[in-house]
């Protein structure tokens, strides 16, 4: 079977499938970078003096920037339409 033949029971949306991942991907992304980014004024408004507080300003920096990540990724599979 070649590449242009349908499947039997297929309705034709793999090729949007993959737009439609991206775009979740994007989303979780942004939710994730915004989680971190509250983190992280959290953690920096309440000062770095207490383990709980320092790993919530880790941690919120270190979301933040997979958050990035993951919207760029996201972006880049869809050639930008995300």
């Amino acid at each position: 079977m070649s590449a242009t033949e349908s499947v039997p029971g297929s309705t034709g949306a793999a090729s949007s499938s993959g737009a439609s991942n991206a775009a979740h991907y994007a989303s979780i992304g942004l939710i994730v970078e915004l989680a971190g980014a509250a983190a992280f004024l959290g953690g920096a408004v309440l000062s770095v003096h207490h383990y709980a507080i320092a790993a919530c300003t880790v941690g919120g920096a270190a979301a933040y920037f997979v958050g990035k990540k993951v919207r760029a990724a996201a972006t880049s599979a869809t050639g930008g339409a995300a």
